[in-house]
């Protein structure tokens, strides 16, 4: 698939960084490229600590949601926490009960079924903790939209604190009080903090008020989960409660995490983003996803190894089960989608039989399989349910307000959403969707943003550990790529399980030797590369003999440890080719 390249340039003393930190001439270029800059920006950045972390205090209504919950403490009140389904809503409510429970608090948790109960606190949720004594609830990743639940509430006579991270309207609940960075008059200092760092800082803040040493720095490992699997941007202090996260989740206490983290055969030396957003979150999320949350807080509060090693057997088994079910799903929408015109611009596709949990799964592969938006739907009960996701360029959300006569309901934002119909105006909404979407097939395609372009003679040892510093790796802090031009093809050879990924001998124009490997599909290169030189020249690097192949390559370079050596690796993430 072709792919629009271009390099960042942005501007910035680079040699003041360097002379500041020691730093190599390529990581004062990535720092600027990330717009950390001055002197204090870049401390932060390279060496975040948790003397970083804001005043929970400068958060909107923090004060007064911590004298309800005292007071409901100390009058022995039964509170309830609600949360949701998904890796923020669960260590969300972990962070809250355990919490709570140290201050003495009599606390339980509900987290609502997706099936069932749909998403977030409702009615029926606040009318059930009543029945069941409840005099406090507390709400956690989400609740800023809950208006006929707060009203409840308070016909009910339940105190009710929301603490959400999400987008806040002009109006908010009407709850005694709510906490959440994004609702109008908030001065806390950075509004894109997942639910469990709000959670983390009612904790802290409650800690303050009582004078017990209980912070949000106790519950790093269940903030950093929450923070990367919620995939809100890795700046500001996301990025310290990352960083440090991490170096806690690697030699976690939680019997649960350590269990989960043997299951997945991680060494805990090797936890980073990438583990964490694509092993360890999922089994998490499958719980909530094609079971129930329950299961997923249940490991986290496990007692015994041998409760922490069932659960997390069960956790994996239960993601192994919703892998199977995307790739199934996905299959057959590409059947259905076959070869797209120019004029789907919108790929609108009904699965008949698609669980409703892995919807946004799914669309999300047919929009990087196709680079095009993708709206996936299945039936449900008498009406179609649907989830969506976009391309940058253009909002996914306008798109739907722009078809909001044919929707029952939708909602989300540009990159993401979900809705509702009847079945009636699929044909409709599918005409009308792609008769208002601005953006040609050509401007859809995927951007790779280089950092700069770099002969990979200058990417020695220490210049890629300095790199290695700029991790957690993350939006707007992708992992840093480079460009190199004309290099020479000396062989090809396939190596990985079933021939899957491509090993390249290659000659530089400075006439250095580089072996670079690439886990692109192999299939897809080769057939890039027989385009772009034919399949006589591809064939000749094959069977390693001369030939015309030269490639522009965007690259990233990591440190390969084999027997004892080290030496820098070239990792091809994409070859250039004209749009």
């Amino acid at each position: 698939m072709k792919s629009a390249w271009t390099i960042l340039n942005k501007l910035g003393d680079e040699a003041a960084i360097c002379a500041e930190t020691g730093c190599p001439k390529v990581v004062a270029r990535l720092l600027v490229n990330r717009d950390v800059c001055e002197k204090e920006a870049v401390r932060r950045f390279l060496f975040p600590k948790t003397e970083d972390f804001y005043d929970p205090f400068l958060m909107k209504g923090m004060n007064r949601a911590c004298d309800l919950i005292v007071d409901a403490i100390e009058r022995g009140k039964k509170i309830r926490v609600v949360g949701d389904y998904d890796v923020d809503g669960v260590m969300s409510s972990y962070i809250l009960s355990e919490g709570l429970a140290a201050f003495g608090a009599d606390v339980d948790v509900y987290l609502p079924h997706r099936v069932r109960d749909g998403y977030g606190i409702n009615s029926e949720i606040v009318t059930k903790a009543f029945e069941d004594g409840t005099e406090v609830i507390v709400t956690c990743d989400n609740g800023i939209s809950a208006f006929e639940a707060a009203e409840k509430a308070k016909e009910l006579g339940i105190t009710m604190i929301v603490t959400d991270h999400h987008e806040a309207g002009e109006e908010i609940p009407p709850a005694d009080v709510v906490v959440d960075p994004k609702q109008k008059g908030c001065t806390y200092p950075y509004r894109e903090i997942c639910g469990a760092v709000v959670a983390a800082k009612f904790i802290e803040a409650i800690g303050i008020k009582t004078g017990k040493n209980i912070k949000a720095s106790d519950y790093l490992e269940y903030m950093c989960l929450a923070t990367v699997c919620d995939v809100v941007p890795l700046a500001d202090e996301n990025r310290a409660i990352v960083s440090l996260g991490m170096d806690v989740l690697r030699k976690t206490e939680n019997l649960g995490l350590k269990a989960l983290i043997e299951v997945k055969r991680i060494d805990p030396a090797d936890i980073n983003e990438y583990k964490i957003g694509f092993v360890l979150g999922p089994c998490i999320n499958a719980a909530g996803r094609i079971d129930d949350a329950m299961t997923a807080l249940s490991l986290l509060n496990a007692k015994s190894p041998q409760e922490a090693q069932r659960l997390a057997l069960i956790c994996s088994d239960l993601n192994d089960r919703r892998k199977a079910m995307s790739a199934e799903a996905l299959e057959k929408a590409k059947k259905i989608i076959g070869i797209p015109g120019d004029d789907e611009r919108v790929l609108v596709v009904l699965i008949e039989d698609c669980h409703e949990s892995i919807l946004g799964i799914v669309a999300g592969n047919i929009r990087e399989a196709y680079s095009r938006p993708a709206i996936v739907m299945t039936y449900s009960g008498e009406l179609l349910k649907g989830s969506a996701r976009g391309v940058e360029g253009y909002s996914l959300y306008e798109a739907l307000t722009s078809c909001r006569e044919l929707l029952v309901k939708y909602g989300g934002h540009a990159l993401a959403a979900g809705l509702s119909l009847e079945k009636d105006n699929l044909e409709r909404f599918k005409e009308k969707i792609n008769s208002i979407w601005p953006l040609k097939p050509e401007e859809m395609l995927p951007v790779v943003r280089l950092d700069a372009e770099v002969p990979f003679e200058m990417m020695t040892i220490e210049t890629v550990e300095w790199i290695s510093r700029l991790a957690p790796f993350g939006a707007p802090n992708d992992k840093p790529l480079f460009a190199e031009r004309e290099l020479s093809v000396i062989s090809i050879s396939y190596m990985g399980k079933e021939n899957s990924s491509l090993r390249f001998k290659l000659k530089t124009r400075a006439g250095s030797f580089v072996t670079a490997v690439s886990f692109l599909k192999a299939e897809e290169t080769v057939e890039k590369l027989t385009r772009l030189f034919g399949k006589e020249e591809v064939n000749k690097a094959f069977a390693g003999i001369s030939n015309s192949i030269k490639i522009t390559v965007a690259y990233e370079s990591q440190i390969n440890e084999y027997r004892g050596l080290c030496e820098v690796q070239m990792i091809l993430r994409d070859i250039y080719e004209k749009c």
